[in-house]
């Protein structure tokens, strides 16, 4: 008599239970999902209602308008007032760029619809560029291989992001003629090289090694060293640029005047293991959180029969370590920051047509990497490689610049020439960072270009 209230008792709570099942069900896709079914490229209802939208338009931080639009036959047609010196930044298609990477602000569709979950007109978006910077970098890239980076070093701000060769947006679709010539060029023009180009640091390599040895009480700035010229190391042949070699010199004076003999020896003090953790305490090999596609570094184990060579070689910029300019930029800021490693960001804010801010954004601190008194110990060295070292071609008069230049073997077996800085010493406003490919060794081709970034992006008078 008691087994049938039972039976309809479990009957009961089947029921139940599947009723909630099927509630949580449907509500995760009509209210969690929802968004993105409404907005997924698959939905077709969805994309012909989104090519009714006016999207929004993309502009620097001082109003230069990057990314327009017109309207066409059909719906809207994006337009490029600003050319090839942003045609990184905004792509030329809906696939590509910041076109992608912000697509859903830009039409005003996902997490920024209103609350009905439909819309006529997108967002706007304003960048951290500065547009007088970014289009004298264009200009002075135009005819080379490589990339122009900058950033505001206490707040991550990207001021300037430049990759050669560049091209014209508005042309890639013109034609399918267009568009395989472009696809198929020989120097990559799509490729973003200030986040996807990876390189052997080369000479810039030693303000990590100098940045470690220091933090970690291994020298300090007055830690005297021997250069011979050419000498083996670990089993490699390490030759200084100069080929008499320096003699004694300091650390101070090895990074200013570029003395590979002094840091692979330093590496050797260091340990692979200390000079792994460093590495990665600087986000050397990080990707960085932006709304554009970018690489990781990469590093050789440094273990094993030939980690100590690994280690040399990685202490010297070659082969054993390859990184893109943004993360560069970051290891500089590190140290114009006192420290502080800082994550960049590109979006300053995304806003309403009438100008009204919806969302805004700011870069944020990633932790300390190296105490401040080491930061400004490495900062004292690169000022002195401008003031009387290697990096002279990067002096600003009237202006304490803090710089490192040189040359970095590529595979192809000509070098590529880098020059990292930042300004004023006292109050850093700027980093830049600047890379030309394919040029001759040891002609100063970065250097210039980097010192007359900085003049556009500082005030030092």
């Amino acid at each position: 008599m008691n087994e049938l209230p039972n039976n309809i008792k479990r009957v009961a709570l089947l029921t139940v239970w599947g009723f909630l099942l099927t509630a949580l069900v449907f509500g995760y896709w009509q209210v969690v999902r929802a968004p993105a079914l409404r907005t997924h490229p698959y939905n077709q209802q969805a994309q012909q209602r989104i090519k009714s939208i006016k999207p929004g338009s993309i502009y620097t931080r001082d109003g230069e308008l990057i990314l327009g639009v017109k309207k066409a036959t059909e719906g809207w047609q994006r337009t490029y007032p600003a050319g090839p010196a942003y045609c990184h930044l905004t792509g030329y298609n809906e696939k590509t760029g910041l076109q992608k990477g912000l697509r859903e602000a830009l039409f005003g569709i996902g997490p920024y619809q209103n609350r009905w979950g439909f819309t006529q007109q997108g967002l706007d978006i304003v960048l951290t560029i500065d547009s007088k910077a970014q289009q004298r970098a264009a200009g002075l890239m135009e005819g080379k291989q490589g990339a122009v980076i900058a950033l505001e070093p206490n707040s991550g701000a990207i001021l300037v992001m430049v990759s050669a060769p560049s091209y014209d947006p508005a042309q890639v679709l013109q034609s399918q003629i267009n568009y395989e010539l472009f696809t198929n060029h020989p120097a990559s023009p799509e490729l973003n090289r200030a986040l996807r180009g990876l390189y052997a640091p080369g000479t810039i390599s030693q303000i990590l090694v100098a940045a470690a040895a220091l933090d970690s009480g291994t020298a300090t700035p007055q830690t005297i060293f021997h250069c011979s010229g050419t000498e083996r190391i670990a089993g490699v042949t390490v030759k200084c640029r100069r080929l008499s070699g320096h003699g004694k010199l300091t650390l101070s004076r090895a990074l200013a005047d570029s003395c590979n003999i002094t840091f692979a020896k330093l590496s050797q003090l260091i340990g692979p293991e200390r000079f792994r953790s460093y590495v990665k305490k600087f986000s050397l090999l990080a990707m960085p959180e932006l709304p554009l596609p970018a690489a990781h570094g990469k590093m050789a184990d440094l273990v094993g029969d030939d980690g100590e060579a690994e280690l040399v070689q990685a202490a010297i910029g070659q082969g054993a370590i390859l990184v893109t300019p943004i993360a560069l930029a970051q290891l500089v800021a590190t140290i114009a920051n006192g420290g502080q490693i800082i994550q960049p960001y590109l979006v300053d804010r995304i806003t309403r047509q009438d100008g009204e801010t919806v969302t805004a954004y700011r870069g944020y601190p990633l932790g300390r990497t190296i105490s401040q008194e080491t930061a400004q110990q490495v900062a004292g060295m690169m000022q002195l490689s401008v003031e009387e070292g290697r990096a002279s071609n990067v002096a600003l008069p009237g202006c304490r610049v803090a710089a490192v230049t040189g040359p970095a073997q590529s595979p192809e077996g000509r070098s590529h020439s880098w020059a990292v800085g930042f300004a004023p010493v006292e109050a850093p406003q700027a980093v830049v960072v600047v890379i030309v490919e394919n040029t001759v060794a040891d002609h100063p081709v970065a250097g210039p270009i980097a010192r007359q970034i900085i003049e556009a992006l500082v005030s030092c008078r």
